[in-house]
């Protein structure tokens, strides 16, 4: 910064000699000599503010963000077609199984969901180690969340995942083939959630307040 400022005194000494005695061309350089340093010292001052908003923590904070939000609407995205195809041939609402894909599998970024293809946590009773896998998780049990090691279902992909979940639903379970059934009836995504909860799909009271918080947000809905 001292060597910058020896030179800009040089130069203007050196200008000052040439323009020695000459009024106008004195006042013409100068003034285009001020505009120079005007833009020069306004880039600076941008360059300079610019850096520093990049580095400053909440930018980091945001641009994570926002590479969050894209990737779960990219999720969306992926899975939403072939749900919706799922719904016209078995009439199992959109929302509510994307709404669950995401809430059982966090995104995809489960271990069981990354690793299995399993996005539903479906349970299995097979000892094929191909189509099974123990792995722990966290049920809901006598008014409290605890740690149980269970047995789950393995699928080839995670298209495999959602046809066996809507299987379930279809057919019930081996003790009540109508188990689900005010889930297949339901007109509104309210009305299946809650209806998941009533029928004993999952052990988290919240649950069905979770899913209707998660269409709301992504306005899941829309693929109804």
């Amino acid at each position: 910064m001292k060597r910058l400022l020896k030179y800009f005194k040089l130069f203007f000494f050196r200008i000052g000699q040439f323009v020695k005695g000459n009024k106008k061309i004195h006042l013409i350089l100068f003034f285009r000599l001020g505009l120079v340093l005007m833009v020069f010292t306004t880039s600076f001052v941008l360059t300079y503010y610019v850096s520093v908003q990049q580095h400053l923590p909440g930018r980091h904070a945001i641009s994570k963000k926002e590479k969050e939000v894209l990737s779960q609407q990219r999720f969306i995205d992926r899975v939403a077609p072939y749900i919706q195809k799922r719904q016209q041939e078995e009439h199992i609402l959109s929302s509510i199984t994307i709404a669950q894909m995401i809430l059982e599998s966090d995104w995809g970024k489960s271990r069981l969901a990354a690793q299995y293809h399993n996005y539903f946590g479906v349970k299995s009773w097979s000892s094929d180690p191909k189509k099974s896998v123990n792995l722990q998780t966290r049920e809901f049990s006598g008014n409290k969340w605890v740690t149980v090691t269970g047995r789950f279902s393995v699928y080839k992909n995670w298209q495999e995942s959602v046809r066996q979940h809507n299987r379930l639903f279809l057919r019930g379970t081996s003790w009540n083939k109508n188990q689900y059934q005010d889930v297949l009836k339901a007109e509104n995504y309210h009305q299946a959630a809650r209806a998941l909860v009533k029928n004993a799909y999952a052990t988290d009271p919240g649950y069905a307040d979770k899913l209707i918080t998660l269409i709301v947000r992504y306005h899941l809905d829309i693929y109804d």
